[in-house]
């Protein structure tokens, strides 16, 4: 056992140990036994291990841990030089394990996967070696790749295009992976190749796939919010239009708020007369006066039946005179279960009708509902009171009768 000095460059058999995973009492057993390693001493000092035997213990550990006799790995370890540089074979270990992905790629035209760390092999949808890129390639990043394969560039970081296809959350864009790209020396005559290497483990990118769906989420909650306020709006307006007196210009201004609230295009009604859909027009002019033969469309038939609105499919939205590019929702008008007729809603856009739509649909359905039938009594009273303005129970007992003397 030495008794030098190391300035400094030892450490305590504990620290050791700690350092290389072998326990005190082994260390000691290997030192006995094999003479491996050679701890010193300070004057009378306890042992002191030096770091640099650290990594060599390290290695003897993990062979004897892969099953190389103790004897063979210490003394392989003991004719190993200074770990200054890496072996090719080191180094190429060193980046197939590594935790994120690297890949190698020939180009510039087309661009085409030559090698893949496992990482990246790892990766569900991930192209074999010797397929072409054609994603990366419409990408922004494929541009920046070419760039490199023709000129002395420095490396560059680029988001690059998800290697097992697009990971998105509803609404939201693909998520993308941070990485460098840089050109890889090659001898005269070689063909030029591309380095793509991941700055991000596999546990960030999911996180931000995490993120971005969960941001999305928020965003559609947001978006559903504001639709329900909006719609819940056009109910209080409705109903502050049907306070006022009946008549046709109440449905007409009813309209007129839906549009308002709702963020329609243009909104028509519908009435519902032997069979047929009469529409006369719309409040803004997008549709034109048509009719629609409700047994010659089986979903505008369901719709009425079920009384639930529905997006318009494309032949009910052309026989309506629907453009192009806009699309329609039909929302039955029913009262105790007689349809009166369908209002029709045109939208740039389709939203989901799902259960919380669908309820406000019902609760507008009803109010024009209401509306209209109550418009139609006053009508059939007015026209009763026309014909007969002073029915037989509302005269004056004997009114009319001769007048006897006596």
């Amino acid at each position: 056992m030495a008794r030098v000095d190391t300035g400094g460059q030892t450490v305590s058999a504990t620290r050791f140990a700690e350092l290389t995973g072998v326990s005190r009492e082994r260390l000691r057993t290997w030192e006995r036994r094999h003479g491996f390693p050679a701890p010193v001493r300070i004057g009378s000092g306890p042992r002191r291990y030096a770091l640099a035997d650290a990594a060599r213990v390290v290695a003897v550990r993990q062979a004897a841990g892969a099953g190389t006799p103790l004897e063979r790995a210490i003394a392989a370890a003991r004719a190993a030089g200074p770990l200054e540089e890496p072996s090719d074979a080191g180094f190429r270990a060193a980046v197939e394990r590594a935790p994120v992905p690297v890949a190698l790629i020939a180009g510039p035209e087309p661009l085409r996967l030559v090698w893949a760390n496992a990482a990246l092999r790892a990766i569900e949808g991930a192209p074999p070696p010797g397929a072409p890129l054609p994603a990366i390639a419409a990408h922004r990043t494929g541009a920046v790749m070419r760039e490199h394969f023709v000129a002395d560039l420095p490396g560059t970081e680029v988001d690059l295009p998800p290697w097992g296809g697009s990971v998105v959350g509803p609404g939201s864009a693909a998520i993308t992976s941070r990485s460098i790209v840089y050109r890889l020396p090659v001898a005269a005559g070689e063909t030029p190749l591309v380095a793509i290497v991941g700055v991000e483990t596999r546990g960030e990118h999911d996180a931000r796939a995490a993120l971005a769906e969960a941001e999305s989420e928020l965003a559609a909650l947001r978006h559903s919010s504001e639709r329900h306020d909006r719609w819940l709006d056009a109910l209080g307006g409705l109903a502050a239009e049907f306070q006022h007196e009946p008549g046709p210009d109440v449905v007409f201004s009813a309209l007129d708020v839906l549009i308002r609230q709702t963020g329609a295009v243009d909104v028509g009604l519908a009435a519902y007369v032997s069979g047929r859909l009469a529409l006369e027009g719309t409040r803004r002019g997008a549709l034109a006066t048509t009719a629609l033969t409700v047994a010659a469309h089986p979903q505008v038939g369901r719709a009425l039946r079920d009384i639930d609105g529905a997006w318009l499919d494309e032949p009910a939205a052309r026989a309506l005179g629907v453009p192009a590019g806009l699309h329609a929702v039909g929302v039955p008008v029913a009262v105790a279960g007689e349809v009166l007729g369908m209002l029709v809603m045109v939208f740039d856009e389709v939203e989901p009708l799902d259960d919380d739509n669908r309820r406000l649909l019902a609760a507008i359905s009803a109010s024009v509902g209401f509306a209209l039938l109550r418009d139609r009594l006053v009508r059939e009273l007015a026209e009763t009171v026309s014909a007969d303005p002073a029915p037989e129970r509302f005269r004056r007992p004997g009114a009319g009768a001769r007048r006897t003397g006596g």
